[in-house]
């Protein structure tokens, strides 16, 4: 019965959030986003990636650098392409819970300030990407 009382702003913060446009315009800029991000994650990344595991220092930190490398697991991999839908899924739930709480608008201004981080980093991360594998 507790767990019930817990979620009991889950209901309403949803009926409201479907009943405007705004919302929706957002979550589905925001949803292609993330499928963007994942389709470029597992299609950019291969399996040679490698990690590095350790890096020892010896003498002038400028002359001497020893790392060794290893390849990637296949769920250090598989990581990149999870990471989005979790962010996506979570900005989602704070943008409820600040709908149910603060309102329309503080709930709204998180959506799009979340959707503009994420933008850049998927913006960044692709130039990375494509910088390191090109």
């Amino acid at each position: 019965m507790e767990k019930r009382k817990s979620l009991a702003w889950v209901q309403p913060a949803f009926r409201s959030a479907i009943t405007s446009r705004m919302f929706w315009f957002v979550g589905l800029l925001g949803f292609l986003e993330m499928v963007i991000a994942v389709i470029f994650a597992l299609t950019h990344i291969h399996v040679g990636l490698a990690v590095k595991t350790h890096c020892e220092i010896t003498g002038n930190a400028m002359t001497a650098i020893n790392c060794t490398s290893e390849d990637a697991p296949w769920f250090y991999i598989f990581n990149f392409a999870v990471l989005p839908i979790v962010i996506f899924a979570a900005n989602s739930l704070v943008g409820l819970k600040l709908l149910s709480i603060k309102g329309r608008t503080l709930a709204l201004c998180w959506l799009w300030l979340s959707l503009l981080v994420g933008l850049a980093v998927t913006v960044l991360s692709s130039v990375m990407v494509t910088h390191v594998v090109g």
